[in-house]
């Protein structure tokens, strides 16, 4: 059994969200059905392939260790917390921006993805991204709102700083 999280609500969201997205059994037949069933029911998760859920479970992975990480280090700051705790500050500030990048990193394979199903006519990922950061702004989670500052947003800021720096170009004059 998972390691359920039920003191921490973000991380409870999370964990209900990961189980929802296991519930999706068939892979997504195409893209009318989805978008049908996005529109009618707008609080259900839309459907996403099985390559876009697996991105999602690690982007959500990355949030958990980020958030283990920001709770160990809310501790070092604590009246309470003792000197040797207190000398793990940098090491955990460090195990925070590790996390923070592996959450970034997360985020921009979702948003690859995202892009190369909307080439495919398909939008799983981009619904479920917009559905995503409707539930962030419906709940008023602050995890869900981080993920989404410090993870979804610097993802699409990367994709965009690649598509304007020629990353995806290629050089198709003949070589001498």
């Amino acid at each position: 059994m998972a390691n359920l999280n039920h003191n921490r609500p973000t991380l409870r969201l999370l964990d209900n969200y990961k189980r929802e997205l296991r519930s999706q059994v068939h892979e997504y037949k195409d893209s009318e059905a989805v978008s049908a069933k996005s529109i009618s029911d707008n609080n259900r998760m839309p459907d996403v392939s099985q390559s876009a859920q697996e991105i999602i479970f690690s982007m959500f992975d990355a949030a958990g260790l980020y958030f283990d990480g920001l709770s160990k280090l809310l501790k070092t700051l604590s009246p309470d917390a003792g000197k040797s705790l207190r000398k793990k500050k940098a090491s955990l500030q460090k195990e925070i921006e590790d996390a923070k990048s592996n959450l970034t990193n997360a985020c921009v394979e979702l948003v690859v993805e995202a892009m190369r199903e909307k080439l495919e006519g398909k939008k799983g990922v981009i619904d479920w991204l917009t559905w995503f950061q409707d539930e962030a702004q419906r709940t008023n989670d602050y995890g869900l709102l981080d993920i989404m500052e410090i993870g979804i947003k610097p993802a699409f800021q990367r994709i965009d700083a690649a598509i304007e720096g020629g990353a995806f170009r290629q050089d198709f004059s003949p070589s001498p």
